[in-house]
């Protein structure tokens, strides 16, 4: 896809005491540490931008290095102290000459403006403005996250004589004021990550710890994933429901693992668990639902939208078959969470599968089908009951009984909750 990319890196980074560009994060090849600037490279090359100009000023002779390193074209801004905007001009202004366009200042294709402090913008979020600048390239777009406007904004080539003769005229109001007189449309993206930045060491620290997880969502980010794809209110229900059980299985999980009384506990190689993961696959598992195979389907969104770890957790709700030598992790909470869900109120997974024979017994092979997914349902909550058993005093039929309570107090949590907020 057509397109060019400006990464600013010529701030001073006084607050963070740092050259932000080189700073490291888990953005690198297999989860690795590159470079903030590298990162934002590989955003910008997975989304189909091959053209990345970065902007350099302050600690010019450490960025042009590492950006010519990494193959990039460089763009020197003069006066770094005069702010971003001015750096915003400085990389149009070389864009254009390199593309012939110096006495025009309009290019083919559009430009993202990205700062180097904003590093974890997902390519989900890329690829909404792109799909969106195809049918829309009047407007300048700018990603937003429930309504609070992010990075990178979109700049169709066309307005850029506009953005360079504000600067020109003195630049009030930055690259906002430039734009005051172009349309601008907000692009709605269930990706948070363009809003934080990296000004001070904390907000490095804090971004340092979210970037492995990049490639998953918050339960923030999931729900307004459903209500970016108009999931129905009864399917939303329904993921919340199972989103609350699955969280509530992975910290009971979680706690009986810590504690290590069970011999599956102690098994070699075991993930942490993370229950916010669970709950937003919980949320998303239905994300699909109408379509045929929905859980396959739901997989294949969240895999094109760049969230493998998501997809994973969702595209075998149905029906899944864990080996013994592999530990359960977040996945299969969401598919045990699932089967005790009937809408939003609890159900014992035997009933949930009784419940589908009632419908589709009387056809021998549906009824194989169901029994057999059954099957495998309760051996997954037997061993979740296993591993749950902190205290040898418990009898074994109140082990068994385990994974059930513990998914009816969670909905009994979730429906106290909207009571009081109805309230």
């Amino acid at each position: 896809m057509n397109g060019h990319a400006l990464i600013l890196a010529a701030g001073q980074a006084s607050r963070m005491g740092r050259c932000k560009a080189l700073l490291p994060l888990a953005l690198g090849p297999g989860g690795g540490d590159c470079t903030a600037l590298e990162g934002l490279v590989r955003l910008f090359h997975v989304s189909g931008i091959a053209q990345v100009t970065v902007v350099t000023g302050f600690h010019a002779e450490y960025v042009e290095a590492a950006a010519r390193g990494l193959g990039l074209a460089v763009a020197r801004n003069p006066r770094p102290e005069d702010g971003m905007f001015s750096s915003v001009c400085a990389g149009l202004r070389a864009l254009c000459g390199r593309n012939g366009a110096s006495g025009s200042f309009a290019m083919e294709g559009p430009v993202l403006v990205q700062p180097v402090d904003v590093p974890l913008v997902r390519p989900m979020t890329l690829q909404a403005l792109l799909e969106t600048h195809a049918t829309d390239q009047e407007s300048v777009l700018v990603p937003a996250f429930a309504g609070e406007e992010g990075h990178p904004p979109l700049l169709p080539g066309r307005c850029l004589r506009q953005v360079l003769g504000h600067g020109h005229a003195g630049g009030k109001g930055g690259l906002r004021g430039a734009l005051a007189g172009l349309p601008v449309r907000l692009v709605a993206v269930a990706d948070s990550l363009v809003l934080p930045d990296m000004d001070r060491p904390e907000d490095y620290e804090s971004l340092r710890l979210l970037a492995p997880h990049r490639n998953a969502l918050w339960p923030c980010e999931a729900v307004e994933l459903l209500r970016l794809h108009k999931v129905p209110e009864k399917g939303v229900r329904h993921g919340k429901a199972v989103g609350a059980v699955a969280a509530a299985l992975t910290k009971a999980l979680a706690q009986a693992r810590q504690m290590g009384q069970t011999p599956e506990a102690c098994r070699s190689g075991q993930a942490l668990l993370n229950s916010g993961l669970a709950l937003a696959g919980g949320l998303l598992h239905d994300i699909c639902k109408g379509e045929k195979g929905h859980e396959s389907a739901a997989g294949r969104l969240l895999r094109c939208l760049q969230l493998p770890v998501m997809a994973r957790l969702v595209e075998d709700h149905r029906d899944l078959d864990l080996p013994d030598d592999l530990p359960i992790t977040e996945r299969e909470l969401v598919f045990l969470a699932d089967k005790y869900c009937y809408g939003a109120s609890f159900v014992p997974v035997q009933r949930r599968f009784e419940q589908k024979l009632e419908i589709f017994g009387a056809d021998p092979a549906a009824a194989t089908a169901i029994r057999g997914r059954l099957g495998r349902a309760l051996a997954l909550e037997e061993r979740l009951a296993r591993e749950l058993v902190c205290d040898q005093a418990y009898g074994k039929t109140h082990c068994r009984s385990l994974p059930a309570d513990v998914a009816r107090a969670a909905l009994e949590r979730l429906a106290s909750e909207k009571n009081v907020a109805a309230g």
